[in-house]
């Protein structure tokens, strides 16, 4: 293993400067804490990324979670700009989570140091076994990977909602259950509800790491008094349809040239109005325009967010924006104008206001609206909102800075988050649908009701058509994360994995959030310089597709790897790949991966299997002559099609083996996929592929002969597969919760993930 590094050097390196007294503390500690509180723009993301790049012995993934989408893309860069500095970017890669297809899969490298950066959506939906925006069959990859050798950063953690508390009870729930490997959790913000963290499941040991008396002496002291002066904006009665005007007047008559003013408002339809009111005004010397807020793809909203964090020109810049901005942003605004939210979020919002005390004038322009009923005052409580404006008004003609503001106590209203629970988590391992085909709904977990989202992404298809086969899965620039109530008068499909088919949703379908769902292009709904606006005359040009199939029960992308490979060798690969993968593992369990590696794919000598990869030799007698030439388990192209719809040779695999193998063995061959886990069960709608009274599951067969395989720890004999082990009380279900007992849900995925990659490295 590497040398720990000299922290304090390595944060001179990374950032240009000198830390501050509380970055040095963490960055020379054994151990991170658990809670990081200080103010916005005293360079937390630094605070947490140093400390875990000076130790070689801390978990391999950094894993950094944020409540935003434009977090994440600010995160990272300022990850990767440190990275670049030290020399690091080959050694130590920087994945984005967005959902879709990525443009290189974090998931095949878990023994290699990395970081990954995401929204609480896509990575605790990951944690929780049930991804976001990914195929259901990579979820326990994911789930295995994201709860062991990790250290995980929530941040701004007073914008997390339900997610904050979930955050905790996977922290105290991976100590209870126990991880393959070790697994930390860290929270920051500027405002951290220490409360909030305490949970049935885990208690916080009082670790938190705030500004020293030293810190606010030194450096930061310019940043911690910076002047905001308050100034109030009466908008008491103003109507949502007028709302947009007046605040574009307000931005005005307060935008000083060569300056940037930023615009807060709490919806999005807000902020859309505000910018199309300033875009009527322009002349020759207006400002520049910059809109911000959640609802754009990915290209669009890196490239307004370009805009907005541009040195502004001669006129100055206004940025209109919503919550997006009030956090993880490094921007500063000589006049922020801001409705009001609950407090918390307030302080966030003046934190890009004179951001590191460089002005001496600059204005806080508060717009106070009165008191609001709940549907004017959402996406906010309307006693949160109440609180705050009477802190307000306390404020206004004086400085707000962070100084002033941190002396404040505002209440604030704490909801009744749905706690996940031991036996949450439990049945959330199982990825198989209920007998309706539902899932379990995590959402409750992430996000409150009014927030949720789903994932939507435009092509060119005739919004008449109930199915749409043959559509490539969406490459993650080509989502839009919209509320999920926002598609229902619309044409939409969702992926059906069984069928294999983007099937269109019914009209009166609530969607599950955190969906991906397929869009007309025809119908319009998107405008690239504002975003979803649901119009149909905002028309989206759909973006450049991936080249993936999305994957469905019946799917094996991987079988074609441009050359023919016979099963002994590709086993023996496997188990070579798996060798090196459990290393770091007890030697009990590194021996059943290297084990299951070794014997997971003698399924694929099962006739139908081999017919489906000779069918892609198209002459006959060239098909002849590689069938007698061995037993294959790659082809060179794609285009094989099965014999038996549905078949699984993982399945076959692990029948294949008896119940002589050890049981951890057999459960981690017949999972290798993510189609065959806690149950053997058909496939909804599937047929006997022979027609005959017997038990059948997955293509495969009672009575199916199997030949014998020569495989790295032996060979396996000829057998007639037996299926008895699906009936209830038939003992598949039994050993796999006995497995799910013994060894808990975080090792036995990690254990599952790690034969899954080693047989990506062995295809590969």
């Amino acid at each position: 293993m590497a040398e720990r590094r000299d922290p304090i050097e390595l944060f001179r390196l990374a950032t240009g400067f000198e830390p501050y007294e509380y970055q040095r503390e963490l960055a020379t500690r054994e151990t991170p804490p658990e809670v990081i509180e200080v103010p916005t723009g005293a360079g937390k993301t630094f605070a947490a990324l140093i400390p875990w790049l000076a130790d070689p012995a801390s978990p391999r993934r950094l894993v950094y979670a944020l409540p935003m989408r434009s977090l994440v893309e600010q995160t990272a860069s300022v990850v990767r700009d440190a990275l670049a500095r030290l020399g690091e970017t080959e050694r130590i890669p920087v994945h984005v989570l967005m959902g879709g297809v990525e443009p290189a899969d974090w998931r095949r490298a878990p023994d290699q140091r990395m970081i990954l950066v995401g929204t609480i959506d896509m990575l605790l939906s990951r944690a929780l076994n049930r991804g976001y925006g990914e195929s259901r069959f990579m979820w326990p990859v994911s789930f295995g990977l994201l709860n062991s050798d990790c250290r995980w950063v929530f941040d701004e953690v007073q914008l997390m909602g339900p997610a904050r508390t979930t955050s905790a009870q996977l922290a105290g729930l991976r100590r209870a259950l126990g991880t393959a490997l070790a697994c930390e959790t860290l929270w920051m913000s500027a405002t951290v509800d220490i409360e909030t963290l305490e949970t049935v499941d885990h208690r916080l040991r009082g670790d938190v790491v705030r500004l020293t008396d030293a810190d606010r002496a030194g450096a930061l002291a310019t940043r911690l008094n910076a002047t905001k002066t308050v100034v109030r904006a009466d908008l008491n009665g103003a109507k949502q349809a007028e709302l947009g005007k007046r605040i574009a007047s307000l931005a005005l008559d307060h935008h000083v040239p060569g300056r940037r003013t930023l615009v807060v408002v709490n919806r999005v339809e807000t902020a859309q109005d505000v910018h199309a009111a300033l875009s009527k005004r322009r002349g020759a010397d207006a400002p520049a325009l910059a809109l911000v807020h959640s609802r754009f793809r990915p290209p669009e909203r890196a490239a307004r967010m370009a805009e907005a964090l541009a040195e502004p020109g001669p006129s100055g810049t206004i940025v209109v924006a919503t919550q997006v901005v009030e956090a993880g942003i490094d921007m500063s605004s000589a006049c922020l104008i801001t409705e009001t939210a609950p407090f918390s979020s307030m302080v966030q919002r003046l934190g890009r206001c004179n951001r590191a005390g460089e002005l001496d004038d600059a204005t806080v322009v508060w717009l106070d609206r009165g008191s609001l009923d709940p549907k004017a005052a959402a996406p906010y409580d309307p006693a949160d909102l109440d609180a705050a404006a009477h802190a307000f008004r306390e404020l206004v003609g004086t400085s707000a800075s962070p100084v002033r503001l941190e002396r404040l106590d505002v209440p604030e209203r704490r909801p009744i988050d749905a706690v996940l629970r031991r036996v949450d988590l439990l049945d959330l391992f199982d990825t198989a649908p209920d007998l309706s085909g539902a899932d379990i709904d995590i959402a409750p977990f992430i996000r409150e009701d009014d927030e949720r989202s789903v994932f939507v992404f435009f092509r060119a298809v005739d919004p008449d058509l109930p199915r749409i086969a043959d559509e490539p899965a969406p490459h993650h620039d080509e989502l839009v994360s919209i509320p999920r109530d926002a598609v229902t008068r619309r044409a939409r499909w969702l992926f059906d994995h069984v069928e294999g088919e983007w099937v269109r949703a019914r009209d009166d379908q609530r969607l599950p959030a955190g969906s991906t769902v397929l869009l007309a292009a025809g119908e319009g709904g998107y405008d690239p310089r504002r975003g979803w606006t649901g119009k149909r005359k905002d028309h989206a040009e759909p973006l450049p597709a991936s080249d993936e199939a999305p994957e469905s029960v019946g799917s094996d992308h991987a079988s074609a790897v441009g050359a023919w490979v016979t099963l002994t060798d590709h086993l023996a690969e496997t188990r070579r790949a798996a060798e090196g993968l459990a290393a770091d593992l007890p030697t009990d369990l590194a021996s059943a991966v290297r084990d299951a590696a070794a014997l997971h794919d003698v399924g694929k000598a099962h006739h139908a299997f081999q017919e489906m990869l000779l069918s892609t030799v198209h002459d006959e007698d060239a098909r002849r002559e590689r069938a007698a030439s061995g037993v294959w388990a790659k082809s060179e192209t794609r285009g094989g099609r099965h014999v038996r719809p549905f078949f699984r040779h993982e399945l076959a695999s692990a029948l294949a083996l008896g119940r002589d193998h050890p049981p951890l063995v057999r459960y981690l061959v017949a999972a290798h996929h993510g189609r065959v886990r806690m149950s053997i069960r058909p496939a909804p709608g599937e047929e006997h592929p022979l027609g005959e009274p017997t038990r059948f599951a997955l293509g495969v067969c009672e009575r199916d002969e199997l030949p014998a395989v020569r495989t790295p720890v032996g060979v396996v004999p000829a057998c007639v597969l037996d299926l008895s082990e699906m009936e209830l009380g038939g003992g598949w279900t039994a050993a796999a919760a006995g497995l799910l007992d013994r060894l808990g849900p975080f090792r036995l995925a990690y254990l599952e993930a790690l034969v899954r990659i080693a047989d990506w490295r062995a295809s590969a």
